[in-house]
């Protein structure tokens, strides 16, 4: 299972510090995290009204975060807006095109009014040497990410909790869902992103998730090492890998 440490709860802090972030108690620990060699990526979300109720993560502490990181571990953006390519024209002005491939971009199904325009913005985040995703809210029907889509990612990213805020608690009919969608998709990446803990990461395995975004477990702990193996050390003990 690969594991994405989201950095959402951190967010009001590294933005606080944004001109001394490597200061920062939040930025220290998503460094201390990133050496253990458990993580995967640090999964940043980037929202905007009004697709969500609040703004998360300025082009500035994006910008930064890239710098800082990106000799470090891979990225992931997830792009909770209304605008996604407007919102890329942005980020892509910084980003080196030498760090593309190891920076995967994933962007919300419900920003897109037709399939064409959906698939067509994928289309031009690959042609720009990104990884691409998409991801389909908990609240959304499942007819909304067509197989046509999905084609044209390289992840789906199945939201276990409605999008928006951290700490939430796993959502049961998330489970069918990703058993579904790993059925229909058997070579997809199928991610998941909402209340993963020691035990609804075996859930998640267990329906035919390999990616799991991870957040509030790890990143409100008084020992986040800790937790992160203890997650790890969940999958070991009761699934066969």
């Amino acid at each position: 299972m690969f594991i994405s440490l989201s950095i959402l709860e951190y967010e009001q802090e590294l933005s606080r510090s944004l001109e001394n972030l490597e200061r920062s108690r939040a930025f220290l620990n998503v460094i201390k995290l990133a050496q253990t060699g458990r993580i995967h990526d640090v999964h940043i979300d980037v929202m905007r009204l009004p697709l969500v109720s609040k703004n998360k993560f300025s082009t500035d502490l994006i910008r930064k975060l890239y710098e800082e990181l990106r000799d470090k571990i891979a990225l992931t953006i997830h792009l909770m807006v209304g605008n996604p390519l407007e919102v890329m024209k942005e980020i892509n002005s910084f980003i080196r095109e030498k760090d593309r491939f190891k920076t995967t971009i994933i962007m919300q199904v419900e920003s897109f009014s037709l399939e064409h325009d959906a698939i067509e913005a994928l289309k031009t985040l690959k042609n720009l040497g990104y990884r691409v995703g998409i991801c389909l809210n908990l609240p959304t029907a499942e007819e909304r990410l067509t197989d046509k889509i999905v084609e044209a990612a390289d992840i789906v990213l199945l939201m276990t909790v409605p999008m928006g805020a951290g700490k939430q608690k796993y959502c049961e009919e998330a489970t069918e869902r990703i058993r579904r969608f790993s059925q229909r998709f058997p070579n997809k990446l199928i991610k998941v992103d909402g209340g993963i803990d020691p035990e609804t990461i075996i859930k998640v395995w267990e329906a035919g998730a390999r990616a799991a975004v991870v957040g509030s477990y790890i990143t409100t702990s008084e020992d986040p090492t800790g937790s992160l193996i203890k997650l790890e050390d969940s999958l070991k003990r009761n699934v066969k890998t």
